[in-house]
């Protein structure tokens, strides 16, 4: 009986891993927005909508039904982006942003979530991105951050590295270090499926 709960439980979890058509991408920030700290050389935004639009092909690539908050430069309020996630079924939310910090040694990827429904999808996608990202890992983290809290559907927040490191701000200026974070990032997103 016990072996019986047991796989039942495993086909429960393997069904539930099966369960998303949809990808919300978010790619943070934007318009008056810059994101990072003041005085930050190189702009959050304009990195994470390059990265957004990298995921977006690959996962269309791959037969993905994909809905982005913002394509261009613009303002989203958060609740807007939330808004838009919400409306999705069968749907995961995937918000890409870079870090910032006073001290400019601080390096490395973190991956956020809130709701335990979330954990899976975060747990796939950063272990690919450490991997990618030649850098430090700075774990998976539960937090309570708006677009987490309040999207209904699997949320994460990716910081896919930081920008006020020198060594990781220049590897990021590089394009194909963004597409190998960006296919790091699909890749653990189709992995969560």
């Amino acid at each position: 009986m016990r072996f019986l709960l047991a796989l039942f439980l495993l086909l429960q979890t393997h069904i539930a891993a099966l369960a998303f058509t949809t990808v919300v991408l978010d790619a943070g920030h934007g318009g008056h927005d810059r994101g990072g700290i003041p005085g930050q050389r190189i702009s959050e935004k304009t990195l994470a909508l390059d990265m957004t639009l990298r995921v977006n092909a690959i996962l269309k690539a791959h037969g993905m039904r994909t809905v982005l908050t913002r394509k261009s430069d613009v303002f989203v309020s958060l609740p807007e982006r939330v808004a838009i996630a919400n409306r999705q079924r069968n749907a995961v939310f995937v918000s890409i942003h870079f870090n910032s910090a006073r001290r400019e040694g601080a390096c490395g990827v973190e991956t956020y979530y809130h709701s335990r429904k979330s954990a899976r999808l975060a747990h796939k996608i950063h272990a690919r991105m450490v991997r990618a990202s030649r850098s430090e890992d700075r774990r998976v983290r539960q937090r309570g951050f708006y677009v987490l809290r309040k999207t209904r559907i699997p949320a994460v927040l990716l910081e896919c590295g930081f920008l006020t490191n020198r060594q990781e701000a220049a590897r990021f200026m590089q394009p194909a270090h963004r597409q190998r974070m960006a296919e790091a990032i699909a890749a653990g997103i189709l992995a969560a499926r």
